[in-house]
């Protein structure tokens, strides 16, 4: 795994940032202040000393608390922390934050170190679980699922924009592509992602990946098979 240099940000008291996307994986420790971090893996509390590993591409948005946040960000290269979202506890901050500023090198031992945290597990109503399960799975319209759940289509809008950063039906896109990025990852035939990750065709998988990443499939498949190439090239070394 191969960090830069880190970098901080500061965030105003009860600052909110819509949902955005970073292309590349970084990981995130928080030294002062909290958030609450909103994205497809449900809500994620952020306090000092929460440490969160984002892959690739990730979406999310932010919230901030009412004395505002300090954290220290690491651009990793390549494909460094998989596909998932992961949250994890330092045992000591200062040392975390002196491996952010000063020794990068050492994140994965930092990693090795840490405990899990608790994982997101979004306090949701019963009509949200099903909601949730038909928009990843199900091929219903969003107003349907919604007449389906008994609430209107503005407050099941409002609700997973609280609890996931994006409403329904960025989510479906955010869950489609999410499938698809793994299946691209797993070498499968653009056609096959299409159908199994629930898109129309090729052609709407391509603009929706796009769309999301900046690049289509076939170039996507290409940076993923190099970063492949190199993480297997620098484990034979």
């Amino acid at each position: 795994m191969h960090a830069h240099t880190g970098f901080e940000t500061r965030h105003d008291a009860c600052d909110v940032l819509r949902t955005h996307r970073h292309d590349g994986a970084y990981a995130a420790l928080v030294i002062d202040g909290s958030h609450v971090e909103a994205s497809a893996d449900g809500p994620v509390d952020c306090v000092p000393g929460t440490l969160v590993l984002h892959p690739r591409w990730h979406a999310h948005g932010n919230r901030f608390g009412r004395l505002g946040a300090k954290v220290v960000n690491l651009d990793l290269d390549g494909d460094a922390v998989g596909d998932t979202l992961r949250v994890l506890r330092v045992h000591d901050a200062k040392d975390a934050l002196a491996v952010f500023t000063h020794a990068p090198h050492r994140l994965p031992e930092l990693i090795a170190a840490c405990d899990a945290a608790p994982t997101p597990t979004p306090t949701l109503q019963p009509w949200q679980r099903t909601f949730l399960h038909e928009l990843e799975h199900g091929e219903q319209d969003i107003a349907s699922l919604a007449q389906a759940a008994g609430v209107s289509l503005a407050h099941a809008s409002r609700t997973f924009v609280k609890s996931h950063g994006m409403a329904p039906q960025l989510l479906r896109r955010e869950l489609r592509c999410r499938r698809a990025l793994r299946l691209l990852v797993e070498g499968w035939p653009l056609v096959e992602i299409a159908t199994i990750s629930g898109f129309a065709d090729q052609a709407h998988l391509t603009r929706t990946l796009r769309a999301a990443t900046g690049a289509p499939p076939s170039r996507l498949r290409r940076k993923i098979k190099s970063v492949q190439d190199a993480a297997l090239a620098t484990a034979l070394q």
